[in-house]
């Protein structure tokens, strides 16, 4: 079903401090894709790297901000979304966003770890393979 982590998130309640951390302290290649709430860190090796804002995240997935924990989100891609989250619902996993297709060409579905860390199932046409991943 997983193919290979997709992406992380830091969701953060300050955009523009994560920036200068992730750009000025860290010295790392930052592009504020949205500025209401989502930046991407350029670091190789790692497919996505987002910084988003919360409150951009809870409008994202339809749910209320105090159930987006602050932290990271971990993208996991599959060969399909919508039999991915099939799967989960069917293991006790309750989805907080069904199968959609994103603004930007992404099909997603999202769910809670126990921990409280958004995560995502996805199909990302620009990141289907990575080299050398294999797939269980």
């Amino acid at each position: 079903m997983i193919r290979h982590v997709a992406g992380i998130a830091e969701i953060v309640e300050d955009l523009d401090a994560a920036v200068r951390f992730y750009r000025d302290t860290l010295g790392l290649a930052v592009e504020v894709k949205d500025p209401a709430g989502y930046a991407e860190v350029k670091l190789a090796g790692v497919l996505h790297f987002g910084i988003w804002l919360r409150g951009h995240a809870a409008r994202s997935t339809g749910v209320a901000p105090e159930r987006i924990a602050l932290g990271f989100t971990l993208g996991l891609e599959v060969d399909a979304v919508d039999g991915a989250a099939a799967a989960l619902a069917a293991r006790g996993i309750a989805l907080l966003q069904p199968p959609h297709d994103e603004p930007w060409g992404q099909r997603t579905a999202r769910f809670v770890s126990p921990s409280g860390m958004l995560c995502e199932v996805s199909e990302t046409p620009w990141a289907r393979t990575v080299p050398g991943a294999t797939t269980i």
